[in-house]
């Protein structure tokens, strides 16, 4: 059996196994079923019918057949193609058996370096030999132009060949959003601009009108993957949104304007939500609404839905985050949706749902809890009585919150109160069954608490008090970090001569200035909520450890690029979410310590970071108080650096690869003085690439002087001095002020 047919046969063992654990749900509340809904489920139901069992299909043999979507262009030379599952009579899946080509021009530049990044060609010209295609545009209407087709049934032969493209659309609990319903909202609203998707080799490719982002250009990375990789994705042609500036500029369907509602909290550690009922206010920015996407954390089950009052149905399906809501009636630009929704469950991140549209907004909830129960969150009110056993307390910051959390705790914790070096009250949270007899790797509290404290200290005293908050609560587990939380690992082992737990407390400390307040604009701002907390906690490392542990620290995260390089995996970061946060932190890390040694004063005394500590914190400023894009943040690091940094960010930010420089220099004596010259190869990046580099010139006697040298394009040459001491030799990228491999040889 060859490897794409054991690919194959895996993939048909998982799709049915999904497909018993993950049943669809269309649900409606307990009211008359709406002609709409009947309708819906029953085209819902039929699309996840096996076509495997021979269905009637009609069929045609077709030649020179092009059919262009968008920036696609599909050409189905010869061959015989089948239209199937006729849902409100008309065909919505095509398998074609023949010769076809494929060609996609990925006109953005970032989206060509992603697919890059994918399938190794930042544009797709390929052949195929077989297509499987779901649509509900006039793709069958076009074909039926041309070609006579004849009632006849799906062979299982060819069915066979196709059933990739099968697995790759039903609905796994790896999709963003349910495939059928994209669709099937298409089909009630059938126009020639509707959904399109289609798998042909190991590429898939779709259009769907009702994302965001329209289109998505798909890669099997691997052979035996369980759904293609974004390799590219972007907003239809019409917009012309292909600059990589303009690449925030999405025009988000629903905002929400606020979150209010109840939780009844219970289980033995308080985290277990016995009742929900949330309301979200959200404001319609479509020309035209009636199927609204909605996301809830998957292990939370929904119980039921309503919508300015009325209960409404909607489709989701197990282990699934998406919702789909089915309006009674269209809404258009500039309506308000009151959504409520009721629900339960536990080990859920976020507990409240949301939309596609990150932007943040006002929150007012109420908690009803067991008496002597803990819970760490910004802004609550005083405990009240509630009925027997329990208290009630509310939520309501003045802050707007993109994704909201809270910690609870119960009973038998205790707090150590310590005030930092600012006046901050952090209050240490204890637990008696965090000790050495439960954990190898325990930390005990005389040390845990310094470190700690020492972490704090390193940031308030460069960024002023943390956002939102008079005072820290240290959670010593392993959780997420909210404006009055800071959740520190007690129980984790730390390797010698590595950062250790000062930079995991770092890291958790900066997310109160870089974390849950921060207002990206979009998805692809999100490298820097990863990023920023990152290079905080190296920092902090610099200054109370020492540099050197600081450049072992990086080296690692170094490490980690190249080897996502040798794996083909680097992508832009200006991607956003479709990185790995692993990647976001140490690639956006080493970006912002590129961006700290532009800044760097190579002269003088005191404080050589000064300029860069002056970007951080007008970096916290504009990133919590509104909506910022890639950019802004572009915008406010030229303020600070002092000249346009266009060619950095083409690169570090837009593009992927590392640099290789190959240096050969010289000592070279004249009469005037000691000269270093250089010639440099640089590798692995266009003509365009260009990046100052310091170099430290050292003398015989120990004398230094650093120099940033601009080194541009692919080969390039330099000279120093003159210096009055004979030079011995050069370190090339001191500091290690670019993300690069050197090599370095003396003449």
């Amino acid at each position: 059996m060859s490897r794409k047919d054991k690919a194959l046969k895996s993939k048909i063992v998982l799709m049915l196994f999904c497909a018993g654990l993950i049943p669809a749900i269309l649900a409606t509340p307990a009211m008359a079923e709406s002609d709409l809904y009947g309708r819906f489920k029953q085209c819902y139901d039929q699309m996840g019918s096996d076509l495997a069992t021979r269905p009637p299909a009609e069929v045609a043999e077709i030649s020179a057949f092009v059919y262009e979507k968008d920036v696609a262009m599909f050409t189905f030379e010869s061959g015989r193609i089948y239209l199937l599952r006729k849902l409100e009579g008309r065909p919505i899946t095509a398998i074609f058996i023949g010769k076809g080509r494929a060609k996609i021009e990925v006109p953005s530049h970032v989206e060509s370096q992603s697919l890059l990044f994918a399938s190794k060609a930042a544009t797709v010209d390929e052949s195929f030999e077989v297509a499987f295609i779901n649509f509900a545009d006039d793709f069958d209407l076009r074909l039926r132009e041309k070609f006579q087709f004849k009632d006849d049934v799906l062979p299982w032969s060819d069915f066979n060949r196709s059933q990739q493209g099968e697995f790759f659309f039903k609905p796994v609990i790896m999709h963003t959003y349910d495939h059928y319903f994209q669709l099937l909202r298409s089909l009630f609203e059938r126009r020639g601009d509707g959904y399109f998707w289609i798998d042909f080799g190991r590429h898939t490719y779709s259009f769907d009108p009702n994302r965001p982002e329209e289109v998505i250009v798909g890669y099997e990375h691997e052979g035996g993957d369980t759904q293609p990789t974004d390799g590219a994705v972007m907003q239809r042609k019409e917009k012309a949104m292909y600059d990589d500036y303009r690449m925030s500029d999405i025009s988000y369907p629903t905002t929400v304007l606020s979150r209010e509602g109840e939780l009844r909290m219970s289980g033995l550690d308080g985290k277990y939500i016995e009742r929900a009922a949330i309301d979200l206010k959200v404001l319609v920015n479509a020309d035209s609404l009636r199927f609204v996407s909605l996301f809830l954390h998957h292990n939370l089950k929904l119980d039921s839905i309503f919508c300015n009052g009325a209960p409404v149905e909607y489709s989701r399906r197990g282990s699934f985050t998406f919702m789909g809501l089915m309006l009674p009636e269209y809404h258009y630009k500039g309506d308000t949706l009151n959504v409520r929704f009721f629900y339960h469950g536990k080990e859920y991140h976020p507990a409240l749902p949301f939309v596609e549209n990150p932007a943040p907004s006002p929150h007012n909830l109420t908690f009803d809890i067991h008496t002597g129960y803990n819970y760490a969150m910004p802004a609550t009110t005083p405990l009240e009585s509630a009925e027997s056993g329990r208290t009630r307390f509310t939520c309501a910051p003045v802050e707007p919150y993109r994704m909201f959390q809270f910690q609870p705790y119960a009973a038998g914790y205790d707090t150590v109160t310590v005030v930092s070096d600012i006046g901050v009250t952090l209050n240490f949270i204890t637990s008696k069954h965090i000790d050495k007899s439960h954990f190898e790797n325990f930390i005990p509290f005389e040390q845990f608490q310094p470190t700690v404290t020492s972490a704090f200290n390193f940031l308030t005293s460069r960024l002023g008090p943390p956002l939102a908050t008079f005072a820290e609560y240290i959670y010593p587990e392993p959780t997420g970090s909210m404006p009055g939380l800071i959740g520190v690992s007690q129980t984790t082992s730390h390797a010698d001569g590595t950062g250790g737990l000062l930079m995991e407390a770092a890291e958790s400390a900066a997310r109160q200035y870089f974390g849950a307040l921060m207002q990206p604009k979009t998805d692809r701002e999100y490298w820097l909520m990863e990023a920023a907390p990152e290079y905080l906690s190296l920092m902090a490392v610099w200054h109370q450890i020492s540099p050197n542990v600081f450049f072992g620290e990086l080296g690692r995260r170094r490490n980690h690029i190249y080897d996502l390089l040798d794996l083909n995996g680097d992508r832009p970061l200006a991607t956003g979410t479709r990185m790995e946060a692993a990647q976001m932190r140490s690639k956006g890390a080493w970006v912002l310590h590129m961006l700290r040694f532009m800044m760097y004063n190579l002269e003088g005394e005191g404080n050589r970071d000064q300029t860069f500590w002056r970007f951080i914190n007008e970096l916290k400023t504009m990133t919590n108080s509104g909506l910022y894009t890639n950019e802004d943040f572009i915008h406010l690091t030229e303020k600070h650096y002092g000249d346009s940094l266009g060619w950095f960010f083409d690169h570090w930010l837009y593009a992927r690869n590392i640099p290789e420089y190959n240096v050969q220099y010289q000592i070279v004596k004249r009469d005037d003085g000691n000269y270093v010259t250089a010639d440099v190869r640089t590798d692995k990046v266009g003509e365009s690439f260009r990046m100052p580099v310091i170099i430290r010139v050292a003398s015989e006697g120990g004398q230094s002087v650093y120099v940033r040298q601009m080194i541009e394009g692919i080969q390039d040459s330099f000279e120093l001095g003159p210096y009055d001491f004979t030079p011995k030799e050069i370190v090339f990228n001191e500091f290690h002020s670019v993300l690069s491999k050197d090599k370095v040889k003396k003449k």
